[in-house]
């Protein structure tokens, strides 16, 4: 009995064995000096959009999670009355009456002062009206002068209306997609609150972290392979951010690579970053090293408490019969 049951487990094991050699030679494992760690995937560019003047919400042509293009119209305010501003400035910025009725003036007083000169010169002109005759002629100059400095200060104020109208619209900066929207048609927009964001997925960026002395191993513009959880392949990212400001106490600083996404999978998921094999163990910071041997703080010693006084029973008094 005892030597059949030593049979079956000899047999057991070397079934278990050649199981596992079989294993092995159909799924070869990675190397041992090949670590993978675990990356999320965010947005390269993640634009909450909002509006500097308070404004009736006129049009909404957009929903969320639809994907648009860079300068598609997201939002429109109510911009009536601001038109109807910007169109009476356009006309003045481009009228040039002042300026033609200030020459022709100028004109007219140059004359008056050409004749009062010659009438000087046969002696019929006292020096008083030649004189008066030539400050006309200085102010009338100044006039002209003036025109022009009003008509550039129009032009100005044009296009100070123009660059309000057009913020009284949101147009999108990325190609990607709306994210979210927290206004409506009717309502009025706060310019201290935005009213809907927008993400660009493609590049995608990978955020993870690493020990210190591996991240500082690493170079800006290198390049990492990467591969979503279901996928079977990797591919290329390249670094480009890691964290000027380690975190001492943790011994770990934050790498960012970039990917390209054309695919435009969503972000927010997981995915296994490769490290590259020689980057070597993992060396902790001194300042963690340090933190690490420190002994531990003794939790405080609570101080003995008084027992409570209990006051002395009062004596009982018989009752009198």
């Amino acid at each position: 009995m005892k030597l059949a049951k030593r049979t079956s487990l000899a047999v057991a094991l070397i079934a278990a064995v050649l199981t596992c050699r079989a294993i092995a030679q159909q799924a070869p494992s990675e190397p041992a000096s090949a670590s993978v760690v675990t990356g999320v995937t965010a947005p390269s560019v993640h634009a909450k959009l909002g509006l500097n003047q308070l404004g009736i919400v006129k049009t909404l042509p957009v929903k969320e999670g639809q994907q648009i293009k860079k300068g598609d119209l997201l939002l429109q305010q109510d911009d009536g009355q601001d038109q109807a501003a910007l169109e009476a400035l356009e006309l003045e910025a481009n009228s040039d009456v002042k300026i033609q009725a200030s020459k022709a003036d100028l004109k007219v007083k140059q004359l008056q002062f050409q004749r009062y000169k010659e009438l000087q010169a046969k002696g019929s002109s006292n020096p008083s009206e030649v004189e008066e005759a030539e400050v006309k002629v200085v102010y009338a100059d100044a006039q002209v002068k003036v025109a022009e400095l009003e008509q550039q200060k129009a032009k100005l104020e044009a296009k100070r209306q123009r660059i309000k109208v057009e913020q009284m619209r949101i147009l999108s900066p990325v190609d990607g997609f709306v994210e979210t929207i927290d206004t409506s048609v009717g309502e009025i927009t706060d310019p201290q609150k935005p009213v809907l964001s927008v993400v660009q997925n493609d590049p995608v960026w990978i955020e993870f972290y690493l020990p210190v002395g591996q991240a500082q191993k690493l170079k800006v513009g290198q390049s990492l392979e990467v591969k979503y959880i279901d996928d079977a392949q990797f591919q290329p990212a390249k670094m480009i951010y890691r964290s000027p400001v380690a975190n001492a106490q943790a011994d770990m600083q934050k790498i960012r690579l970039e990917m390209a996404n054309s695919a435009n999978k969503d972000t927010g998921l997981q995915v296994s970053v490769k490290l590259p094999a020689d980057l070597g163990p993992a060396v902790p910071s001194p300042a963690a090293a340090a933190s690490a041997t420190l002994p531990p703080t003794a939790p405080p010693t609570a101080s003995p408490v008084a027992p409570p006084v209990i006051p002395p029973a009062a004596p009982e008094v018989a009752a009198k019969p």
